[in-house]
């Protein structure tokens, strides 16, 4: 449940800012979408490592810093399985950008919940007695 609270929140980072970054900017997707994942995985990681997984924030086997870059190669993985739904459903598939994007974020989740489950948010160090 918390997984899926987190990423509602970065679904809600990510287009708002796609959508600022397209509208406001004017910046091609190809630029805007990479900004929206980097600040939405983020987003993940901070509520991820403060509140889906806080039963084991203790006795996790990496700290903040350590979690934080093995969280962003994990979503890299999944943010480019967006990244390439978004383009290819807009330049080929001529899907609306905020509706294409959402199939991208989609596709990528259960790749970063399995990943970040098993080896990002892993418990594993002994507490002290």
């Amino acid at each position: 449940m918390g997984f899926a609270l987190v990423g509602l929140t970065g679904f809600v980072v990510n287009n708002s800012i796609l959508w600022a970054t397209k509208e406001i900017l004017h910046l091609s997707l190809f630029v805007g979408s990479p900004i929206a994942i980097i600040v939405a995985i983020m987003n993940n990681y901070t509520w991820n490592y403060l509140f889906t997984w806080r039963h084991n924030i203790s006795n996790r086997k990496f700290g903040f810093r350590q979690g934080l870059w093995r969280y962003y190669l994990v979503s890299s993985i999944a943010a480019s399985i967006n990244y390439f739904i978004l383009m290819g459903l807009v330049y080929w598939g001529g899907v609306y950008y905020l509706t294409a994007n959402i199939s991208g974020i989609l596709a990528g989740m259960m790749i970063n919940f399995v990943f970040s489950e098993k080896w990002v948010f892993a418990g594993g160090l002994q507490k002290s007695k």
